[in-house]
């Protein structure tokens, strides 16, 4: 079973709304989930994004591939860089205090 992290389309028409949400890549894009991990709006500027961080890491490392959209989203809002962080600590390259100092340095200069 291959799994996805994509946007399920929500909301008015002429007006979408977006929950972030873990589904089977078989499943159509409104249909079945298996967790809901966030969701974003693109009419608010900028648009707004409510994500649970932990939630999307942990499907990341379990080998879930996101669509490019919500790739962009989580690269904005920092997930891919704690993934490539927390790889680095499994790997040996750096202990989980730096990786975390760096994360940290990251996050209060692009999320003020």
């Amino acid at each position: 079973m291959s799994v996805k992290i994509r946007l399920k389309r929500v909301g008015k028409k002429h007006y979408p709304l977006y929950h972030i949400v873990v589904s089977d890549s078989r499943s159509p894009r409104n249909g079945r989930f298996i967790e809901k991990i966030g969701s974003y709006n693109p009419h608010t500027n900028p648009p707004s994004t409510v994500l649970n961080i932990q939630h999307a890491l942990s499907w990341l490392m379990k080998g879930a591939k996101p669509t490019n959209t919500v790739k962009s989203i989580f690269s904005k809002n920092g997930v891919l860089l704690k993934k490539h962080l927390l790889e680095g600590v499994r790997k040996g390259a750096f202990t989980h205090e730096e990786s975390q100092k760096k994360f940290d340095i990251w996050y209060k200069k692009h999320r003020l």
